[in-house]
Protein backbone atom coordinates (compact mmCIF):
# COMPACT_ATOMS: atom_id res chain seq x y z
CA UNK A 1 0.00 0.00 0.00
CA UNK A 2 2.65 2.61 0.38
CA UNK A 3 4.40 1.12 -2.43
CA UNK A 4 1.31 2.34 -4.03
CA UNK A 5 1.14 5.73 -2.30
CA UNK A 6 4.76 6.33 -3.55
CA UNK A 7 4.85 5.29 -6.86
CA UNK A 8 1.41 8.04 -7.44
CA UNK A 9 3.77 10.46 -5.70
CA UNK A 10 6.66 10.02 -8.28
CA UNK A 11 4.36 9.92 -10.69
CA UNK A 12 2.30 13.57 -9.82
CA UNK A 13 5.85 14.97 -9.40
CA UNK A 14 6.85 13.65 -12.80
CA UNK A 15 3.70 15.21 -14.28
CA UNK A 16 4.28 18.96 -12.50
CA UNK A 17 7.95 18.98 -13.61
CA UNK A 18 6.85 18.14 -17.43
CA UNK A 19 4.23 20.67 -17.08
CA UNK A 20 6.26 23.12 -15.51
CA UNK A 21 9.34 22.86 -18.05
CA UNK A 22 6.49 23.54 -20.82
CA UNK A 23 5.68 26.63 -19.56
CA UNK A 24 8.75 27.80 -18.89
CA UNK A 25 9.59 27.12 -22.54
CA UNK A 26 6.29 29.41 -23.47
CA UNK A 27 6.79 32.67 -24.57
CA UNK A 28 4.08 34.98 -24.14
CA UNK A 29 4.64 36.54 -27.56
CA UNK A 30 3.76 32.98 -29.00
CA UNK A 31 0.55 32.68 -27.28
CA UNK A 32 -0.11 36.96 -28.24
CA UNK A 33 0.98 35.61 -32.16
CA UNK A 34 -1.65 32.82 -31.96
CA UNK A 35 -4.56 34.72 -31.03
CA UNK A 36 -3.67 37.92 -33.06
CA UNK A 37 -2.49 35.74 -36.77
CA UNK A 38 -4.02 32.16 -36.34
CA UNK A 39 -5.24 32.06 -40.13
CA UNK A 40 -8.65 30.22 -39.06
CA UNK A 41 -9.30 28.98 -42.80
CA UNK A 42 -6.01 27.22 -43.32
CA UNK A 43 -7.18 24.03 -40.93
CA UNK A 44 -11.26 22.30 -40.32
CA UNK A 45 -12.73 24.08 -37.79
CA UNK A 46 -16.35 25.82 -36.97
CA UNK A 47 -15.32 28.83 -39.21
CA UNK A 48 -15.47 26.85 -42.19
CA UNK A 49 -19.37 27.22 -42.86
CA UNK A 50 -19.34 31.00 -41.83
CA UNK A 51 -16.22 32.10 -43.97
CA UNK A 52 -15.90 35.40 -45.53
CA UNK A 53 -13.70 37.19 -47.73
CA UNK A 54 -10.99 38.84 -46.72
CA UNK A 55 -11.63 37.04 -42.96
CA UNK A 56 -9.31 34.86 -41.04
CA UNK A 57 -8.16 35.85 -37.75
CA UNK A 58 -10.09 34.95 -34.48
CA UNK A 59 -10.66 38.82 -33.93
CA UNK A 60 -12.26 38.45 -38.08
CA UNK A 61 -14.83 36.39 -36.20
CA UNK A 62 -15.96 38.25 -33.18
CA UNK A 63 -13.76 36.15 -30.78
CA UNK A 64 -12.49 39.14 -28.84
CA UNK A 65 -12.52 37.81 -25.43
CA UNK A 66 -9.29 36.65 -24.56
CA UNK A 67 -8.43 34.27 -21.09
CA UNK A 68 -4.66 33.91 -21.53
CA UNK A 69 -3.40 30.90 -19.87
CA UNK A 70 0.59 29.79 -19.24
CA UNK A 71 0.55 27.71 -22.28
CA UNK A 72 -2.26 29.43 -24.44
CA UNK A 73 -5.15 30.71 -24.33
CA UNK A 74 -9.15 30.48 -24.57
CA UNK A 75 -11.00 32.89 -27.19
CA UNK A 76 -14.73 33.50 -26.89
CA UNK A 77 -16.85 35.53 -29.55
CA UNK A 78 -18.49 38.70 -28.34
CA UNK A 79 -21.74 37.24 -28.37
CA UNK A 80 -20.74 33.92 -25.72
CA UNK A 81 -21.69 31.85 -27.96
CA UNK A 82 -18.62 30.20 -28.88
CA UNK A 83 -15.34 29.28 -27.76
CA UNK A 84 -12.05 28.30 -29.33
CA UNK A 85 -8.66 28.29 -27.56
CA UNK A 86 -5.38 26.76 -27.72
CA UNK A 87 -2.67 24.99 -25.85
CA UNK A 88 1.19 25.32 -26.96
CA UNK A 89 2.64 21.55 -27.22
CA UNK A 90 5.85 22.63 -28.23
CA UNK A 91 7.72 25.48 -29.75
CA UNK A 92 10.59 25.46 -32.01
CA UNK A 93 12.13 28.92 -34.27
CA UNK A 94 9.91 27.54 -37.25
CA UNK A 95 7.04 26.45 -35.97
CA UNK A 96 4.64 25.25 -33.07
CA UNK A 97 2.40 22.49 -32.18
CA UNK A 98 -0.49 23.32 -30.76
CA UNK A 99 -3.82 21.22 -29.03
CA UNK A 100 -6.48 23.37 -30.07
CA UNK A 101 -9.91 23.32 -29.25
CA UNK A 102 -13.19 24.65 -30.59
CA UNK A 103 -16.69 24.20 -28.99
CA UNK A 104 -20.45 25.91 -29.08
CA UNK A 105 -21.14 27.15 -25.69
CA UNK A 106 -25.17 27.06 -24.19
CA UNK A 107 -26.14 30.18 -23.45
CA UNK A 108 -29.71 30.88 -21.11
CA UNK A 109 -32.99 29.94 -23.10
CA UNK A 110 -31.28 27.68 -25.58
CA UNK A 111 -33.90 24.93 -26.78
CA UNK A 112 -31.14 22.50 -27.41
CA UNK A 113 -27.68 22.26 -25.50
CA UNK A 114 -24.84 22.80 -27.81
CA UNK A 115 -22.96 19.57 -28.53
CA UNK A 116 -20.20 20.89 -30.85
CA UNK A 117 -16.65 19.69 -29.43
CA UNK A 118 -13.65 18.92 -31.18
CA UNK A 119 -9.89 18.70 -30.61
CA UNK A 120 -7.36 19.58 -33.24
CA UNK A 121 -4.02 18.75 -32.86
CA UNK A 122 -2.56 21.71 -35.29
CA UNK A 123 1.06 22.13 -36.49
CA UNK A 124 1.28 26.16 -37.31
CA UNK A 125 4.03 27.58 -38.97
CA UNK A 126 4.76 31.35 -40.36
CA UNK A 127 3.48 32.00 -43.76
CA UNK A 128 5.29 35.07 -45.99
CA UNK A 129 2.44 36.97 -45.01
CA UNK A 130 3.05 36.67 -41.51
CA UNK A 131 -0.06 34.88 -40.81
CA UNK A 132 -0.08 31.35 -38.71
CA UNK A 133 -1.34 28.92 -40.86
CA UNK A 134 -2.23 25.32 -39.71
CA UNK A 135 -1.92 21.50 -40.35
CA UNK A 136 -4.03 18.95 -38.54
CA UNK A 137 -1.55 15.86 -37.61
CA UNK A 138 -3.77 12.86 -38.01
CA UNK A 139 -2.00 10.78 -36.03
CA UNK A 140 -1.94 13.68 -32.59
CA UNK A 141 0.70 14.11 -30.56
CA UNK A 142 1.32 12.59 -27.35
CA UNK A 143 -0.65 14.59 -25.09
CA UNK A 144 -3.70 15.96 -27.45
CA UNK A 145 -5.35 13.59 -29.58
CA UNK A 146 -7.93 14.52 -32.47
CA UNK A 147 -11.38 14.42 -31.59
CA UNK A 148 -12.88 13.13 -33.28
CA UNK A 149 -10.76 11.16 -34.82
CA UNK A 150 -9.68 12.20 -38.46
CA UNK A 151 -10.63 10.25 -40.87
Amino acid sequence: MAYMKLVKLFALAALASSISSLAASVDVSEIDGVIKNLDLTSFPNSVGPRRLPGKSTFADYGFVRVKRAIAGAEVVRDDNSWSMGFRIVSANPTSLRLCFYDRALGTPGDVFVPTYNTTSALLISKSQRGAWTAKQVPAGFKNCKNYPEVA
